[in-house]
């Protein structure tokens, strides 16, 4: 197999010196890159560490392999929440996926009064297709860890349990500048659902002093809204802040 530092391989429980994927990730490995016996892959469980292994059987089915090294990934800085207001379930999966990509740490859905159709009621159906798009998301940008995804909950719920400061979108928000929030590790971001927030909703919030930004000149759907404030403030902590 060629280019093995470009593959990511997930395997969910590792213990010992030995490694087996399941059917999905040998089939992709044994009929798309042509992986062989003896070759180099990179395989981890989603919390963190890359494991470098030697395929020792290999079979559409099931491989086998052998750990020869190990690499812990340092988590991402800040720990961020986002907190985001149900929007299509279609339109989740892409949250899920950008919020992997963007290293976010948890992820909590909220039932909020604008919020949609409620597909979310089949919630114990769907969360392991949410789970797995998140897998094959953390395998493309070759980032080991795989956001923690909360059960749907309401906004009054959880609004005290989660790291301040607490960053809102919103149209009419200043320009968050990197100064607000470098001096945090850990923070929480909050966006709305595509009906917006209900008066109820604007008022908890606003007994929080949360910090108000806006990221663009128009109104965003809430998954773009999603990963370009996620995105915002990850740069400031990615990114030196210019002399």
């Amino acid at each position: 197999m060629r280019d093995s530092d470009h593959h990511l391989f997930y395997c969910e429980n590792i213990t010992g010196d030995t490694i087996t994927l399941d059917s999905g990730e040998s089939n992709h490995a044994v009929s798309v890159l042509r992986v062989r016996v003896g070759d180099l892959i990179q395989v981890t469980d989603g919390r963190g560490t890359i494991y470098e292994c030697q395929c020792a059987d290999v079979r559409k089915q099931s491989i086998s392999c052998n750990i020869q090294n190990k690499t812990v990934i340092p988590r991402i800085i800040p720990e961020l929440t986002l907190l985001v207001g149900l929007p299509d379930k279609e339109h989740f999966e892409t949250i899920l996926e950008h919020a992997t990509a963007l290293g976010v740490r948890r992820v909590v859905p909220l039932i909020m009064d604008h919020c949609r159709k409620p597909w979310w009621e089949s919630w114990d159906k769907l969360s392991q297709r949410f789970t797995s798009k998140m897998i094959v998301s953390m395998k493309q940008c070759l980032y080991p860890c795989i956001p923690h995804l909360d059960a749907p909950v309401s906004l009054g719920n959880v609004i005290d349990t989660c790291d301040k400061p607490l960053i809102v979108a919103g149209q009419h928000g200043k320009k968050l500048s990197d100064a607000d929030i470098s001096p945090y590790k850990k923070l929480t971001c909050l966006i709305g659902p595509p009906g917006g927030m209900s008066s109820g909703e604007t008022k908890l919030l606003e007994l929080r002093n949360p910090l108000i930004i806006s990221v663009a000149a128009a109104r965003l759907r809430t998954e773009l809204a999603s990963a370009a404030v996620c995105s915002r403030i990850m740069s400031a902590f990615l990114c030196p802040a210019a002399v």
